[in-house]
């Protein structure tokens, strides 16, 4: 069957950018400015460069091979079923850690309205909820995210000028701060270099989400430009976006007294003598954790799916009812709303270990996505694929990004909550290999058989 190829490069960057901006920046840059001060700015841009080399790298393959389409199809014919069974296990779990960590997210920020109630109960009923929807039906998907895309790149753009008239005096803001917010108190490097660097995992989780580019890439276009130019416009509007967001914070408030458990935005809103500006923004970026959640999930479900289908989970997870892995759902969906919970437990750390383990797990799949890229694209040229797009500067560029993800990794004990989540992060893979084992023998076996 014939792929349609209708996604122009404005389309194509518009999902991928609303696909990257939830709750990674609307919360998470918060503790993340803690760590750098103004200083985020390099961070942003060290993740940046990292996001544009494995989301280029990904659209090289998906681009290459319509047929294949994920991830970790090519992974299976590059690297061997071994790399496509445990990465899409890290895959889906990692998944489940980043919805639920959206869910606490969602909690928190309902918390405005709703100060005495729980974290937890807003978040397992967020989850229960987006579960439930993803029993009834598939439609809508598309419309809703383009729509949320569009109101969250908005909001982000307002928020900016809204700092930018805060530092030249025009809006009314209590106690400014102003560009001496950036180097002064005590100054752009508050914490050193290493505080840019232990904000890296927090940075590169909010640039997750990279992976509509790639589901999409089949149905673009004229790859080579479209896809070239959407990179493009991603990295440039995603920087832009992010960077801004983050010194317009630190313009208006102090950078040691942006909040960790709110979100950062609402709380310079508050400076503002609009109480209704505080409200509208805050359900603005409710929506947004919501339509990421629920699109999320819709993802994850399928990921489980496909592992059934590919023999590396049991085949009834695989099976579809009107185009719903129900029994994917119903799996996932219990882990889902199981891990949401933690904040009973964590009520004030939960959400940043939900962010930190996603990061350190995101990482793992993004490196295993460019050492696949760096076979893969020998594969596909052997085979007499016509490589529509291509990530420049290869194989130096893959190489470059295999280093900074490994140094990213690297950077965890700088920060001491980050630990723990990376302990968890290759304790789950080495449980993932683990259960691979006996799946291979398995294999051996039937092969020596034949």
């Amino acid at each position: 069957m014939k792929v349609p190829r209708d996604i122009n490069a404005t389309r194509l960057t518009l999902m991928t950018v609303g696909g990257i901006m939830g709750s990674g920046l609307f919360l998470a840059i918060g503790q993340a400015i803690r760590l750098a001060g103004p200083a985020i700015a390099i961070s942003l841009l060290i993740g940046v460069t990292i996001m544009a080399l494995e989301v280029a790298a990904l659209a090289e393959m998906a681009a290459a091979d319509r047929e294949r389409g994920s991830f970790l199809a090519f992974a299976h014919h590059a690297l061997g079923p071994g790399s496509a069974f445990v990465g899409g296990w890290i895959f889906w779990f990692s998944s489940i850690l980043n919805i639920s960590a959206e869910a606490t997210a969602g909690a928190i920020f309902t918390r405005l309205w709703f100060p005495q109630i729980p974290v937890y109960v807003f978040s397992v009923g967020y989850a229960l909820i987006v579960v439930g929807i993803n029993f009834l039906t598939v439609r809508g998907f598309s419309t809703v995210e383009s729509w949320m895309s569009g109101t969250k790149i908005t909001a982000t753009v307002v928020f900016i000028l809204i700092g930018i008239l805060a530092i030249a005096g025009i809006l009314p803001v209590k106690h400014p701060v102003g560009i001496r917010g950036w180097y002064a108190m005590p100054s752009f490097f508050p914490h050193g270099i290493k505080g840019v660097l232990a904000a890296m995992v927090l940075v590169l989780f909010s640039m997750s989400g990279t992976g509509v580019l790639g589901l999409a890439a089949p149905n673009v276009k004229n790859a080579e430009t479209t896809i070239a130019k959407s990179i493009r416009n991603t990295i440039i509007a995603i920087y832009i976006l992010y960077v801004g967001a983050a010194l317009a914070l630190t313009s208006i408030l102090i950078w040691y007294t942006v909040p960790t458990a709110q979100s950062p935005f609402t709380a310079a809103l508050r400076t503002l003598p609009w109480g209704w500006l505080v409200n509208v923004f805050n359900l603005v970026i409710l929506l947004a954790v919501l339509s990421a959640m629920n699109a999320g999930l819709f993802a994850t479900d399928r990921v489980l799916a496909t592992l059934g289908r590919i023999h590396a989970a049991p085949k009834v997870v695989a099976k579809e009812s009107h185009g719903i892995p129900r029994m994917a759902n119903l799996v996932t969906g219990i882990l889902f709303v199981v891990i949401s919970g933690l904040a009973y437990f964590l009520p004030k750390t939960a959400y940043l270990y939900l962010v930190t383990a996603t990061g350190f797990q995101a990482l793992f799949i993004w490196g295993l996505i460019i050492v696949t890229q760096i076979v893969y694209r020998k594969i596909l040229l052997k085979e007499g694929k016509d490589l529509e797009f291509r990530l420049k500067g290869y194989p130096y560029s893959s190489i470059l990004a295999v280093i900074l993800i490994v140094g990213v990794i690297a950077t965890a004990p700088l920060a001491p909550h980050e630990m723990i989540s990376l302990e968890i992060s290759i304790g789950a893979s080495v449980i993932f290999f683990i259960a691979y084992l006996p799946v291979r023998a398995k294999r051996l076996k039937q092969q020596h058989e034949k």
